[in-house]
C-alpha cells in the first residue's frame, strides 16, 4: 500500500461523494434537520398542552348537592368549572379536560367523618386530560388537607400531629440539568451508534455497487494504482462521510436542545469534560471505520445498487439493537461481562461518560474489542477486493 496512491484516490473519491446530492442530502442534510424537526415539533406540542391546561383548567361537574368542593375549586384561579349533564361525553368530546362526580350528601358525610368516594374521569388518549387530572388531584388533595386540619382543630388536636417529621432532598451531583443529562444518556449512545452504523452506507454502496452499476470500477481497476490503494482510498473517503453525518446528527441534537429545552426537563445547558468528549469521538470514529470497512465488502460484492441497499439495510437494526439493550440498565452496577458484546460495550461506556463516570478498566476492554473489529473488518475488506470473484460478480 502506497500512502500517496492512497491519498489520490481518497481525493478523487471523495470529490465524487460531494458532488453527489443524494450523498449531501442523505449524509449531511437529514442527520442535520432531522432532530430539530422532531423535537422542535414535539416541544411546541408539549408547551401548547402545558399552557391550554395551566391558563384554563377546565373541569366538568356532577354535583347535584352544591357541595363545598364544587365551591372551593370554582375559588381556584385559571379553573373553569362547568357543570355536565353527561360526564363521560364532555371528556371524551374534549368539552372539557376532566370531571368529576362529587356524591350528593358530600357536605353531609364530610361534617359526619365519613369517608366520601369521589369519582374523577379522564381521557387517558389525551395529553391535556392527563396533565388536567394530576392537576385536578391536587386541588382535591389540598381541600381534603383542610377538612382533616379542621377536624383536628375542632378536637383541640394540633394538626402538627399529622407530619411528625419533614424530609429534605440533597443530590448527590451539584450539577444542573440533572433530567437533561439523564435525557442524553438515552439518546446520545442510541444517536451515535446508529450513525456510525447509518452514516458511511450510503457512500459505501455509491463507492462499490454502485461503481460497479456505472460501469466504472473496471477503468479504476486498470490504473497504475494497486488494488489496494483502491481499498484504502475508498474505505476512507466512506469513514470521512460516516464522521460527518455523527457531526451533523450532534449538532442537530445540540440545536434541538436549545430550541425545546422543554424536552430534555428543563433550560439548563449540558456539558461534558473533554477527556469524556474525546473518548466519544474516538469511540465513535473506530465504529464508522468497522461499519464502513463492512459495508464496503457487502457493497462489493454486490451485484447492483438496489442489492446492495437490500443487503446493508438490516444493518441498521444492529445499532439500534445495541443502545435500546442498555436503555433500562443501571450504569453503576453493570457486569463486566457486558463490556466483551460488540456495541453493547461502547453504548455503556458512553452513557457511563455521560454520566461522569470514567471506569479504565471499562474503557480499556471496549477499546480493545472495537480495536480487534476494526482490524478484522478491514481484513475481510481486503480479502473481499481481492478476490476477482466478487468484484466482477454480476
Amino acid at each position: 500500500m502506497n500512502i500517496k496512491g492512497v491519498l489520490t484516490v481518497f481525493n478523487k473519491e471523495i470529490k465524487d461523494l460531494f458532488r453527489d446530492r443524494k450523498t449531501l442530502v442523505v449524509g449531511i442534510l437529514i442527520p442535520f434537520l432531522i432532530f430539530p424537526l422532531i423535537f422542535g415539533l414535539m416541544g411546541r406540542g408539549i408547551e401548547s398542552s402545558t399552557k391550554k391546561v395551566e391558563e384554563n383548567l377546565k373541569i366538568g361537574v356532577v354535583d347535584k348537592g352544591n357541595s363545598s368542593l364544587s365551591k372551593f375549586l370554582k375559588s381556584q384561579q385559571k379553573v373553569t368549572v362547568i357543570d355536565s349533564q353527561d360526564i363521560q361525553k364532555d371528556v371524551k368530546d374534549g368539552k372539557v379536560y376532566v370531571g368529576l362526580i362529587i356524591p350528593e350528601n358530600f357536605d353531609n358525610m364530610v361534617n359526619e367523618n365519613k369517608q366520601v368516594d369521589l369519582k374523577m374521569v379522564m381521557d387517558d388518549s389525551s395529553q391535556s386530560s392527563m396533565m388536567a387530572q394530576g392537576s385536578l388531584g391536587a386541588m382535591i388533595e389540598a381541600y381534603s388537607k383542610e377538612v382533616v386540619k379542621s377536624r383536628l382543630t375542632s378536637r383541640g388536636i394540633d394538626p402538627i400531629i399529622l407530619t411528625p417529621f419533614t424530609t429534605s432532598i440533597e443530590t448527590v451531583s451539584k450539577e444542573q440539568g440533572g433530567f437533561t443529562k439523564f435525557m442524553m444518556s438515552l439518546m446520545l449512545p442510541l444517536m451515535l451508534l446508529m450513525y456510525a452504523v447509518s452514516g458511511p452506507l450510503a457512500a459505501a454502496i455509491d463507492l462499490g455497487a454502485g461503481e460497479k452499476e456505472r460501469g466504472t470500477l473496471e477503468p479504476l481497476l486498470t490504473t497504475q494504482t494497486s488494488r489496494m490503494n483502491l481499498l484504502f482510498g475508498k474505505f476512507f473517503a466512506i469513514t470521512v462521510m460516516g464522521v460527518i453525518g455523527v457531526i451533523s446528527s450532534i449538532a442537530g441534537l445540540m440545536i434541538s436542545m436549545k430550541i425545546s429545552p422543554g424536552v430534555f426537563g428543563g433550560k439548563g445547558g449540558l456539558s461534558f469534560p473533554i477527556p469524556a468528549l474525546v473518548i466519544m469521538g474516538i469511540l465513535t470514529i473506530l465504529l464508522t471505520m468497522v461499519f464502513g470497512a463492512l459495508e464496503l465488502s457487502i457493497s462489493i460484492y454486490a451485484r447492483s445498487f438496489k442489492e446492495a441497499q437490500t443487503y446493508l439495510t438490516p444493518f441498521t437494526f444492529i445499532g439500534m439493537a445495541a443502545a435500546y439493550g442498555t436503555y433500562a440498565m443501571e450504569i453503576k452496577n453493570v457486569s463486566l461481562f457486558l463490556f466483551n458484546i460488540p456495541l453493547v460495550n461502547a453504548s455503556l461506556v458512553m452513557k457511563e461518560l455521560i454520566n461522569g463516570l470514567f471506569n479504565p478498566v471499562h474503557i480499556a476492554i471496549t477499546f480493545v474489542w472495537i480495536f480487534v473489529y476494526a482490524a478484522a473488518a478491514i481484513a475481510f475488506a481486503r480479502y473481499m477486493f481481492s478476490r476477482e470473484r466478487v468484484i466482477f460478480r454480476t
